[in-house]
């Protein structure tokens, strides 16, 4: 579970409970019948397993649910706010269940989706073996995953062989009346091994007796049952695990018996806004989506650009430059990080049939020709999504080879489409009375690969609009957080020019504080001492990067023996289905490899474009690849590397990924130990760091009970739960003096270790001696549980402790601080990491 988000480790973890606590308590009641007399077994038989599990998890059992086959079984559903990964969560729940309750590796899924193009698209994921998700799939069921569509054929040694995923709209579950909502599932043929032969009535008679719901019609000029060779009939007679997509959608009465009568072992729902009648096994906040940086906020929306009435031409015009000037900051992004982002906009018109031109309302095509013939808009960069018209249908519009910028719609991209660079939303109908805004405004709110660049402009989102009044447009966008299920993040939408939506204000340093602690205001950076220029701030661009000996770097021969032992059929199996989300994990390259060995073949262009993710400059990648290569291929046959290419790539990347860090730390420690590289406290800006006089913050209604933040106020909305625990026990220690939470800016505190980001530590906190005296400063970094140990966690513990050592040695630096008599605030600061769960102790231990 290393790839997945904080919350989303969290529902694994709470679904992986719930099936086991099912699981035992299904098994408890089943030896508990076998126990009494055969004739007692009647009135056992009725007892509610389900409310046993809910019971025992202290969770609220609303939904109580009875199969075709008058057995109970759990309804139960994940609130997941838009952007927040329901289909991998959904395969999640498909690994627990399979692992944890159903304790098989076979069997069937039905999974239901809710419109044409999430159907289109999982289908499409969980039947490419290189994807992520169906490589989880395939660790579940032992690589033996099978994709389906209704009207494919299903048999039983499909289900009994195999994990068979059967995927049906939802639609087939919400139509007006039972009868006609299970037409879907009686399609005749390709059935038929699921029952019995057409003649032996016997064994139809013996199988109804056994599944009384199924479908069947009576033979003719006979009393006999003969079952139909349906869908909906041999989905009953599997046992099946559903799976519901927004299953909000399908909750009135007659879809609850549809779902009911396929006889279901267990049904899991998705909703960003499940009704309150429903069982909620875990509930995902908004909140936390934002700490996972998944979704794009704050959201700007800005009124209309012009005073003239309607004036759509002017809007598009602002959108058009708000748009260029994000892709210019995407452009440095990429340049710095290799990450490519296309910041795009979504335009509302007001009409879009062909018919529909020219009748007063602004159509499709009269923004797309303002665009192209007044703005000098590329027409290659515009598109058009109607139900008439769909110009990005089968395109790739995260590919770098993608032109488009612009796409035009009215209400073809309400639901169901998902892509992350949609940055801007430009509204032309009158948000008064135009409502589809509440759908649209989700499309622009996810985070491109779930994680903040650190350019405020490329992690935000912005809305425009042309006609209507603010407040209205205020409320479509409510409206459009809490359709998404993110309707705690109604704070971060601002109105520009409009102070009263959402007010900030400004907090400042308690007078108190500093009065009389302004010198411990003054916080540690690192400096270098340059014998022409003096002093400077430390660089990793300027001191870390050009002295990198990457281009000296050669696999040893235990790492080329390690990858010659790698490449073992027994090794390659172990290791094929290891996945991660991040693109440059192990996972996904040998995947690949195993996934291409007849095509795969020796790519030098591969393997360059790999390195130079790590070596700034391309020429330099390419003869560093050139170089490792020449030497694979003398331990190595042709045949091999081009059957293992992907593998070995991979197994490459990770080693000069090594040695980088391995040298970063390197150069790091020598600049220190030499002198080059010292720790200061400096009162010059230029140089040092001061904490802000002031911060500005969101107006909350929650009142703020700390009695010992450093400023007069503190944003609890924006602080996540280990946030709030590590703030609520540093205000209560007794011999905390202040405390504030750090935040995330330019002007906030941050520390450049020997890797190319900066740590931004999460609190700075006083500890007082007698006479209310300072006698220490604590900065201190707080991690989740589910990321003590990793490789991030390591390297800010190294940091912080090699500072902790500065300060213990006496070895800091004092620049312009004469003006601060007595205590040298930066031999009293200490550095230490946090982790969640044993963050009273630690803190406890700091403060006694």
């Amino acid at each position: 579970m290393i790839f997945l988000k904080d919350y989303q480790q969290r529902v694994v973890r709470e679904l992986e409970t719930f099936f086991t606590v099912a699981q035992t308590k299904k098994d408890d009641l089943a030896r508990a019948i076998q126990a009494v007399p055969e004739e007692l077994r009647a009135t056992l038989a009725g007892a509610d397993w389900v409310e046993q599990t809910f019971t025992a998890l202290l969770k609220p059992y609303r939904d109580k649910c009875i199969n075709g086959l008058n057995e109970h079984y759990p309804r139960t559903v994940l609130k997941v706010p838009t952007g927040g990964g329901k289909t991998l969560l959904a395969v999640e729940a498909i690994r627990a269940y399979q692992n944890l309750f159903a304790k098989k590796r076979t069997g069937l899924v039905v999974w239901i989706v809710p419109t044409e193009t999430i159907y289109a698209q999982t289908v499409r994921s969980l039947r490419d073996k290189g994807h992520f998700l169906r490589q989880l799939l395939d660790q579940s069921s032992g690589n033996r995953t099978v994709i389906l569509e209704k009207g494919q054929r299903l048999t039983t040694q499909d289900i009994e062989n195999n994990l068979v995923i059967l995927f049906v709209m939802i639609q087939s579950l919400s139509r007006a009346n039972n009868k006609e909502a299970l037409k879907v599932f009686q399609d005749s043929g390709g059935y038929e091994s699921f029952f019995p032969a057409d003649h032996r009535y016997d064994l139809h008679a013996r199988l109804l007796q056994q599944f009384p719901n199924l479908d069947f019609i009576s033979a003719l000029g006979t009393a006999a049952p003969l079952i139909k060779t349906s869908l909906g009939n041999a989905v009953r007679v599997s046992h099946p695990f559903i799976i519901i997509d927004e299953i909000h959608k399908v909750f009135s009465e007659t879809a609850r018996k549809t779902i009911d009568s396929l006889n279901p072992e267990m049904v899991l729902g998705l909703s960003a806004t499940p009704k309150r009648e429903m069982n909620i096994l875990v509930h995902i906040t908004g909140l936390e989506l934002k700490d996972a940086e998944m979704v794009k906020l704050d959201m700007h929306i800005t009124p209309p650009a012009s005073p003239e009435k309607n004036d759509w031409h002017a809007m598009v015009g602002e959108i058009k430059d708000r748009r260029e000037k994000l892709e210019k900051k995407a452009r440095a992004f990429r340049a710095e990080s290799g990450i490519y982002i296309r910041p795009m906009a979504l335009i509302q018109a007001e009409a879009t049939g062909k018919d529909q031109r020219g009748r007063g309302r602004v159509h499709s095509l009269d923004v797309r020709d303002h665009l192209v013939q007044q703005l000098k808009v590329n027409p290659d960069e515009v598109a058009i999504k109607t139900s008439a018209q769909n110009d990005i249908e089968d395109v790739d519009l995260f590919s770098p080879d993608c032109p488009v910028r612009f796409i035009i719609t009215k209400e073809a991209l309400r639901e169901g489409w998902d892509c992350s660079f949609a940055y801007l939303l430009g509204v032309i109908p009158n948000v008064n009375s135009d409502t589809s805004i509440t759908q649209l405004v989700g499309r622009i709110l996810r985070q491109p690969n779930a994680k903040k660049t650190g350019i405020p402009e490329l992690d935000e989102s912005y809305v425009y609009y042309s006609k209507g009044d603010t407040g209205q447009m205020l409320q479509r966008v409510s409206d459009g957080f809490k359709n998404e299920g993110l309707e705690d993040l109604v704070t971060g939408v601002k109105v520009e020019e409009n102070e009263q939506v959402n007010p900030v204000k400004t907090v400042r340093i308690k007078k108190e504080f500093k009065k009389k602690y302004s010198q411990a205001f003054y916080l540690p950076v690192w400096l270098m001492a340059d014998e022409h220029a003096g002093k400077r701030r430390f660089s990793y661009a300027l001191d870390i990067l050009p002295a990198l000996p990457l281009g000296e770097f050669m696999p040893s021969e235990e790492q080329i023996a390690r990858i010659q032992a790698s490449l073992s059929p027994e090794n390659r199996e172990r290791t094929a289905f290891v996945v991660t989300l991040d693109a440059e994990s192990k996972a996904a390259a040998r995947m690949e490899a195993a996934g291409k060995v007849e095509t795969e073949g020796v790519s030098i262009e591969y393997l360059t474009r790999r390195y130079a993710e790590l070596i700034e400059n391309p020429f330099l990648a390419r003869r560093v690849a050139e170089k490792h290569l020449a030497k694979l291929k003398e331990k190595l046959s042709e045949a091999a590397l081009a059957e293992h290419f992907g593998h070995i790539s991979a197994m490459l990347y990770d080693f000069l990924a090594e040695e980088k860090r391995l040298q970063e730390e390197r150069i790091f420690l020598s600049l220190l130990e030499q002198g080059q590289l010292v720790m200061a406290v400096s009162a010059d800006p230029e140089l040092g760091f001061k904490i802000p006089e002031s911060d500005v913050i969101t107006v909350s209604r929650e009142p703020n009970a700390y009695k010992c933040y450093l400023f007069e106020d503190v944003e609890l909305s924006s602080m996540n739960s280990l946030e709030r625990k590590v703030g609520d026990t540093l205000d209560k220690q007794g011999k905390i003096l202040w405390w504030f939470r750090n935040r995330v800016g330019k002007q906030w505190y941050a520390i450049q270790g020997w890797q190319h980001y900066q740590i931004r530590p999460d609190f700075v906190a006083a500890k007082k001696a007698d006479g209310d005296k300072l006698e220490i400063i604590y900065v201190l970094e707080s991690k989740g549980e589910h990321l003590a140990g990793n490789a991030d966690t390591v390297y800010k513990q190294k940091v912080l402790d090699v500072m902790t050592a500065q300060t213990r040695q006496d070895t800091v630096e004092y620049q312009q601080m004469d003006m601060f008599k007595g205590m040298k605030i930066g031999e009293k600061v200490e550095f230490y990491v946090v982790e969640q769960n044993s963050e009273d102790e630690k803190i406890k231990t700091l403060f006694k």
